[in-house]
């Protein structure tokens, strides 16, 4: 067992963290579209729930994993003693097999930057950064920092935290796989959930990228179709 997957692993979750806490309180109803259709009603109504349960779901695995890596250190301990048998489904020898991985690096790699992405675009949009669809009022085109890569940096770096957290999870090394947990009946249902959700959200993100264009474009007419030109792509560049 590696103690450097420890900082990789506070590394991933803070950038799931700061990935799905809205830097901003919910848009009062005067600043919302009326014209944005069911689906995209339906997911700013559910957004701050949905986020606020997959934030729950992704950093308790972090920290558990974390929690059975130092107890394994430190097994004198007596909370260690009472980790490892909470946490191990069968022998403590299990813990030996958590370890670094490929796809481990991989995928907390991408949780790490995705965040640190996500939360520069926190700071370049300021309060315009909301979970919700809007124009707020004294509503401004922004274009710089991030939006001058793709016109939805947000809504990839997001994607890109959450998959990645999911694949250094689910990797061979993981505490999830080697100890057991993922071959049990709530290890499998969290794993069917998290999946779900991450589906969901990438598909009202994808859904909702087009309408915000829309709406965008509407309201700033020209100086948004010069952006547009300059920066061509939605979510990945050269590719979406």
């Amino acid at each position: 067992m590696s103690l450097i997957k420890v900082p990789l692993l506070c590394a991933g979750t803070l950038g799931t963290y700061a990935t799905l806490t809205p830097p901003q309180p919910k848009v009062p109803p005067s600043e919302r579209p009326k014209d944005v259709g069911t689906y995209e009603r339906i997911f700013s109504a559910i957004a701050r729930v949905y986020t606020g349960g997959l934030k729950l779901l992704i950093c308790s695995g972090g920290l558990l994993e974390i929690a059975v890596i130092i107890a394994h250190k430190y097994p004198s301990h007596p909370l260690s003693q009472q980790i490892l048998h909470s946490l191990i489904r069968g022998p403590v020898s299990l813990a030996n097999r958590i370890e670094l991985s490929p796809w481990f690096l991989v995928g907390a790699g991408l949780a790490a930057i995705g965040g640190f992405i996500r939360y520069n675009c926190y700071r370049t949009l300021g309060r315009f950064f909301t979970y919700e669809i809007s124009i707020r009022d004294g509503h401004k085109l922004v274009t710089s920092g991030p939006y001058s890569w793709v016109r939805h940096p947000s809504y990839t770096s997001g994607i890109a935290c959450c998959v990645g957290m999911g694949i250094s999870y689910g990797s061979q090394g993981s505490w999830l796989r080697e100890c057991g947990i993922l071959g049990t009946t709530a290890g499998k249902a969290v794993s069917v959930l998290y999946v779900l959700m991450i589906a969901y959200g990438i598909t009202s993100l994808v859904v909702r990228a087009p309408r915000e264009d829309a709406m965008l474009q509407k309201q700033f007419g020209e100086e948004w179709d010069q952006w547009a030109k300059r920066v061509p792509y939605r979510m990945v560049p050269y590719i979406f």
